[in-house]
């Protein structure tokens, strides 16, 4: 069972993870130096994989983002 969470909680969540560094990844010095040669931050998606991104998260001790959507 999923547990809920209050939307609250989910925006604190998502502001955490917002001001985060991108492991591995330094910031370039200036503008002109990150336009040159810097490296873009990637996030890592698991898709179509519940259990394996639960045990990564935990693994990890990273909160689990769950993206949904609609077509409507």
């Amino acid at each position: 069972m999923v547990p809920r969470v209050s939307a609250p909680r989910v925006a604190a969540v998502l502001v955490a993870l917002a001001t985060l560094p991108a492991p591995g990844i330094a910031p370039a010095a200036t503008p002109a130096a990150r336009a040159v040669g810097a490296r873009r931050a990637v996030l890592p998606f698991i898709a179509d994989d519940y259990t394996r991104a639960v045990a990564e998260a935990r693994a990890r001790k990273l909160p689990l983002f769950i993206e949904a959507w609609a077509p409507w």
